[in-house]
């Protein structure tokens, strides 16, 4: 059976060398740990992969640019820009699989932040 190469990948003969790396520094291959090395070494070698990439979200993401503007300077720096493009996606993503509530804590008086429990709502 000889080294097969997936469709997506760009350079084979890159790809085959990545692969051989990865057979002679792993005890067990295949592995997912050993997969995961050789396709960074394949990266790392100057390799690629073809085809259309995959939006994370999902979705149309919209900045609203009022709402992320920390220093109300009337311009976006680049981690105000960050952190308002992972907001909004955050925001996607929650309508889409439903929403979370907190837990009501059991006994009496306040309790930590860091210790309130937070559960899924699911859909529907």
């Amino acid at each position: 059976m000889a080294s097969e190469v997936p469709d997506n990948v760009a350079d084979p003969s890159l790809y085959r060398k990545a692969k051989a790396r990865a057979k002679a520094k792993f005890d067990v291959y295949p592995s997912a740990y050993a997969n995961g090395w050789m396709v960074q070494e394949y990266q790392r070698m100057g390799g690629k992969y073809k085809g259309a990439k995959k939006k994370a979200g999902g979705g149309e993401v919209s900045l609203d640019p009022k709402k992320s503007d920390l220093n109300k300077d009337g311009k976006l720096s680049k981690y105000e820009r960050r952190r308002g493009e992972a907001i909004a996606k955050s925001m996607v993503q929650r309508k889409r699989n439903g929403g979370s509530v907190e837990i009501q804590p059991r006994g009496c008086g306040a309790m930590m932040q860091s210790k309130r429990k937070t559960v899924r709502v699911p859909r529907g």
